[in-house]
């Protein structure tokens, strides 16, 4: 991604800025955009956005400190001082959920960094000066329009009871500063683009903090758009192409480059490791001249282990002269074989299509691209939002080149709505815009409370996948053992010929054998013996139905291969399976077929060989098909199922369904999820249709076993039991890889059988890198006769290699074909032919891998990530864990692989990140194992959150925010006519107060009690306060009083009478009563009718005796309040306590209190009274008819 993005607090946000910015520079504006060539530092920082006027800056104009300061960290204006909205808060310290005290700081902006693509850098630093202005323009340009564009479709603010309605601005604050280089010296042209998080409401000036859940959300999308900006300028000023190529080394995706920058360029100016072996030539060097001969190859990899440990240091703040940088890196590039001219050459003014205008794309086109955009989307995920069309949009249209910068997201936006209207969406449009609404009631075209960003699609396709793996479950047609058979199979089987089964293995296993569904679930946490109830239902079923009739699969052929090898049965990996049971394999075999089959036609008489050789291969292809079908009464295992994709699992189930099998899914959906759009395995399991395994038999440690219970469900109170066992360490960086490392050799040397995980591949690189010196320093490695390996490194005999690519063509010599994730012992190289001969630890069995395998498929294998860590059991396990890049899924599985010990090293710092621009933003260790637990990375089905936007999309507590939003408007309109009409001099100065809101809600309260007594508390506010600094604070104060010493009593949303002379403001608010009184009505229904623990519980506080009516009225009352303040999960009756400073939600709560109190005290007395009785039965008729007054 060209563009990231990251929160900037008070005080400390742009320091990092500043100090590399020469502020010292020319106050005019320069002639051209490089007139700080010959200085040292970076440009001074200029205003961009169309929010400028609101502070009277101008685009282009330059960012002084003082005016950096005023808007950032004081939130004032920067002339007048005159505050834009609410100040900052200062940094607060608060207590989290485990008790323990964190700082928490105002956020003061975001900055979003836009980063050109390595190709464009590598341009831009070999140009002479002419054509760097013009690149540097081109980058200004591209960076203009993005933000232009998230003005018009990201950026705005939220009012009301949790952000309820969307509001729009008068546009951004920004300042841009440009930069030059990366950490590692190379060409890296980026601009910070830091957006004030201050905006101007449209509705009425006000200042307000953006929304920014939609701007995190829009980054993936903003920063396509910004390439496909980028590209189009650069093709339109210099005549550039671009094509795509191949995902670099440990990524995934391809990239859009420019043509005619060859990719060993850019990756000269790309490599980290240059800074490496520059510390390690010096210390080379250095050794030489101390002992007069040059180090033998294994003490250069302990230099070299040396230098990566010392050049990982945080970025200099002294930036040299542009001029001084240019010269350094085009000598570089003559030193790799590229000289800087012929690269222009081969670069520029090599394109002269006529690039694209609005008018040039079709209805069909857009129709037919829009579809494909759709499709792409739907296989990464089961749901989707625009932001997510609008950046596979740019993907797919990225070879498109358009003549404006108006023309790119014209034909963008017309794409992704075309894929929108293909979609299925999940949520509705809930209201009808008025006729004409006015701003605070409308944005983008729809409602406030409708934001177009916030709905959520899926396909039919992917709904309908869903459905038949759901009723593949509630299919009791499938094949079944009988009792007898099972439960005498089960009585006998021993894992291994050892281990009996637990009862809740044979409880599990028993359940899938007898079930008779189509498709069964094992679900269990790690450790729990998932394997050895696998065996235990492979008997069984063999016993049932013969040898051979369980078949398993895995979602990669290492794991196919571990499941075959433990339970001896046949096994292969998903893709495989598909790809020749349904896939290009079995198309391939039925177009042989159908020739072989006509040829035997023509020549029907034909009684010869060539007869005899055609009905031979029709024989061996259909046995070849038959070999990938499924058979009937076959049990087929699917393993670590969650990371199959529901479009697999779906034509699995399917043809197992035709077959007249059974499928069998197992796995944890806790664990790692599927790349591709997934979530059955958890939809299965939350929907109480798996069997459970629950006891956890891994680990030694009977603390350890419930704490990885709490990993698993998110629990931070997990943190602090492996705190107080020791199993987490804290600390820097190099601290935390230095112990972690320790720890891991400590082990292993012990004979004790260890894993080192780190969360990214560079940190598994520098762990890998110093276990192999460190072997070497001990001989059991050969440093002097090495082949180079794909992760950049090189192996040498003794050096422990892993494989990452399935490849069928090698075998070793057993026959078996070498398969991603398998671990290798290197025995021999041949450093002429970069060939490597290895033994499997797995099998023992001996592999000869080519150079093309060993180059682009082999790394060092001592350390792993997370990722590639599931489904490996060791005595110990060491994980590195680094901010931002574990989630929840990959933290537990890390957590659960070692038996004897499992321990975290949580890193504080990384100072690899190029610009650390926000110290006082870094988390503490555990606000980081926190912020982990947090990031749920498992996705949902699209069932499930279809299900979930129905419940909540008319919920009380969202329809309760937007009334109340809504009669603010009306509340706020009343006072300013009654100001008008008796204060008029004073009228202006209360609504341009900050405490106007709360002078508003105060006024309705007390209006509703008693309309003359609140207007003459207000004019006696007038009178008396006309020296006060906040004569909106006094009156607020006033009613405050007022209302407070009133008897309790909440607002009734459909009894409050609204004054308002607005039409489209009391159709709206008409709208949302008609939904509340829909939603009250069937929240009553399902509360009477449903059996739930909450309401169990109320009727046993009420009392055994209690009348029906009365229990019934009370029952109505507490779902009503429950909804309203959405209390879903908790068994109490109305759920936790409410917060201090939730007076309204008290008032509530203490009113349904005082009806179970008074039914609990009427069951006792077994007393019924005609006036209570009558009381309640006015009582339901108003709740029922009126509103939810408790």
């Amino acid at each position: 991604m060209t563009m990231s993005i990251a929160r900037l607090s008070a005080q400390s946000g742009l320091k990092y800025l500043f100090k590399t910015t020469m502020m010292d520079d020319l106050t005019v504006t320069p002639a051209n955009a490089t007139t700080y060539y010959m200085k040292a530092g970076t440009p001074q920082g200029r205003w961009i956005g169309s929010g400028l006027p609101g502070i009277n800056r101008t685009t282009e104009a330059k960012v002084t400190e003082t005016d950096a300061k005023a808007i950032f960290d004081h939130a004032i204006h920067p002339d007048t001082g005159a505050p834009l909205g609410r100040p900052h808060g200062q940094a607060t310290i608060v207590q989290n959920s485990q008790g323990r005290t964190e700082t928490r700081h105002a956020v003061v902006g975001f900055d979003l960094t836009f980063s050109v693509p390595k190709s464009v850098s590598v341009l831009w630093a070999l140009s002479p000066r002419n054509i760097q202005d013009q690149i540097l323009e081109t980058h200004h340009e591209a960076v203009t329009a993005t933000l232009q564009w998230l003005e018009e479709n990201v950026i705005h603010t939220r009012a009301g009871r949790n952000g309820v309605a969307h509001l729009g601005t008068r546009g951004a604050i920004a300042a841009a500063f440009d930069h030059w280089e990366s950490r590692a010296g190379d060409p890296q042209l980026h601009t910070h683009m830091v957006i004030a998080n201050r905006v101007q409401r449209i509705t009425d000036d006000a200042w307000a903090t953006l929304d920014s859940r939609t701007l995190y959300k829009a980054a993936v999308a903003a920063s396509e758009h910004y390439n496909g900006l980028l590209f189009d300028a650069l093709h339109r000023n210099l005549g550039a192409d671009t094509d795509i190529r191949e995902p670099a080394a440990n990524t995934h995706n391809p990239s859009q480059q420019l043509t005619g920058v060859d990719d060993a360029l850019i990756r000269e100016f790309s490599n980290r490791s240059r800074l490496i072996d520059i510390e390690t030539d010096r210390l080379v060097a250095a050794w030489t001249t101390d002992h007069g001969t040059p180090p033998t190859a294994t003490t250069t990899l302990k230099l070299r282990q040396q230098a990566t440990l010392s050049t990982r240091t945080p970025k200099p703040e002294t930036v040299a002269p542009l001029h001084q940088l240019s010269t350094q890196w085009r000598t570089r590039a003559v030193a790799a074989g590229f000289e800087p001219g012929i690269v222009l050459a081969n670069t520029i003014r090599r394109s002269h299509a006529t690039p694209f205008r609005t008018g040039d794309f079709t209805a069909n086109w857009i129709d037919a691209v829009g579809s494909l955009t759709r499709e792409r989307v739907a296989t990464k995920r089961a749901t989707w939002n625009r932001w997510n069309l609008l950046a596979e949009a740019e993907r797919v249209c990225a070879g498109i080149r358009c003549h404006t910068p108006q023309d790119r997201p014209a034909m963008i936006d017309a794409v992704a709505s075309a894929a929108e209207s293909q979609s299925d969406p999940l949520n509705d449009y809930r209201y009808t815009v008025p006729a004409g609404a006015q701003p605070d009631l409308a944005f983008a075209g729809r409602s406030v409370f409708d934001f177009h960003g916030a709905r959520l699609y899926t396909d039919a396709a992917t709904l309908a996948n869903e459905d038949l793996v759901m009723a593949a479950r509630n299919d009791d047609g499938g094949p079944v053992v009988s009792a007898a058979v099972a439960m005498e199979s089960l009585a006998a089987y021993k894992h291994g010929g050892r281990f009996e089964l637990h009862s809740d293995q044979r409880a599990a296993a028993a359940g899938v054998l007898l079930s008779g569904n189509r498709l069964d679930a094992v679900v269990g946490p790690a450790g729990t013996g998932k394997t050895t109830t696998l065996g235990a239902v492979k008997a069984a079923w063999e016993a049932q139905f013969g040898r051979g009739t369980v078949v398993g699969l895995a979602p990669a052929a290492a794991s196919a291969e571990v499941l075959g090898r433990e339970l001896a049965m046949t096994t292969e990996n998903v893709a495989k399976w598909l790809y020749e049971s349904v896939g290009q394999g079995a198309g391939g075999r039925a177009a042989r077929f159908f020739d072989v089959e006509w040829r035997l036609r023509s020549h029907a008489a034909d009684r010869g060989p060539r007869a005899t050789r055609l009905v031979q291969e029709a024989t061996r292809l259909a046995a070849e098909q038959d070999r990938w079908s499924f058979h009937p009464n076959r049990l087929v295992v699917v393993d670590e199922a969650s990371m199959v994709s529901t479009l697999q699992l779906s034509a699995l189930v399917q043809q197992a369904r035709d077959a007249g099998a059974k499928v069998l899914l197992v796995g944890d959906p806790a664990q790692l999820d599927a790349i591709d759009a997934g979530g059955i395995l958890g939809w299965l399991d939350r929907q109480h249709k798996t069997v459970q395994l629950s006891t956890i038999w891994r680990f030694e440690q009977a603390w350890e076993q419930d704490a990885s219970l709490k990993l698993r469900e998110g629990d931070t109170s997990a943190i602090a039991e492996y705190e107080g066992h020791q199993r987490i360490d804290h600390g820097t960086y190099l601290d935390m890889v230095d112990r972690a490392y320790s720890s891991w050799q400590a082990d292993v040397s012990a004979g004790r059988s260890s894993i080192l995980i780190a969360a990214d591949n560079e940190t598994v690189s520098m762990l890998n890198e110093r276990a192999q010196a460190d072997r070497a320093i001990q001989g059991a490695v050969d440093a002097e006769h090495t082949v180079h390996l794909s992760d950049g490194l090189s192996a040498g005999a003794g050096d422990t290699v892993i494989a990452r690519r399935n490849d069928r063509h090698s075998t070793d010599s057993s026959g078996d074909f070498i398969r991603n994730g398998t671990m290798l012992d290197v025995v021999r190289t041949r450093r002429r032919y970069g060939s490597l001969t290895a033994v499997r630890r797995d099998t023992g069995a001996t592999i000869s891998l080519n150079r093309g395998y060993v180059e682009s498929s082999v790394e060092l294998g001592y350390a792993t990530t997370a990722h590639r860590s599931q489904g490996i059991t060791v005595d110990t396990g060491h994980t590195v864990v680094t901010q931002g890049r574990l989630t929840r899924e990959l933290l537990y599985v890390s957590m659960t692989r070692g038996r004897t010990a499992n321990r975290a090293y949580v890193c504080e710092n990384d100072p690899l990140d190029d610009e650390p621009l926000d110290p006082a933003l870094r988390s503490s260790w555990r606000q980081i194992l926190g912020e982990v637990l947090a990031a749920e990375g498992a996705e949902r089905t699209a069932h499930e959150v279809r299900d979930a936007e129905r419940s909540n999309a008319d919920s009380l507590e969202r329809l309760s925010a937007e009334y109340d939003y809504l009669a603010q408007i009306a509340a706020s309109e009343d006072l300013a006519q009654f100001l008008d009409a008796h204060a008029p001099e004073r009228a202006l100065e209360l609504q341009e107060s900050p405490s106007w809101g709360a002078a508003v809600a105060a006024w309705q309260r007390s209006v509703a009690i008693s309309r003359p007594s609140t207007q003459r508390l207000v004019l006696g506010a007038l009178e008396t306060s006309a020296w006060a600094k906040d004569v909106a604070a006094v009156v607020h104060s006033r009613l405050r009083q007022f209302v407070s010493g009133m008897p309790s009593s909440s607002i009734d949303p459909l009894a409050e009478p609204m004054r308002t002379a607005r039409p489209d403001l009391a159709e709206l608010v008409a709208q949302v009563q008609n939904r509340m009184l829909q939603r009250m009505n069937q929240v009553i229904r399902a509360a009477v009718v449903e059996d739930s623990e909450w309401k169990r519980n109320l009727l046993e506080a009420m009392g055994q005796n209690t009348v029906p009516d009365v229990a019934t009225d009370v029952i109505r009352h507490a779902a009503i309040y429950r909804d309203r303040w959405d209390i879903d999960d908790s068994p109490l009756p109305l759920g936790p306590g409410p917060a201090l400073h939730e007076w309204e939600q008290q008032e509530q709560w203490a009113n349904v209190r005082r009806l179970v109190d008074q039914a609990a005290l009427s069951a006792a007395a077994a007393l019924e009274t005609p006036e209570w009785s009558n009381d309640l039965r006015i009582s339901e008729e108003r709740l029922i008819n009126v509103g939810w007054q408790l």
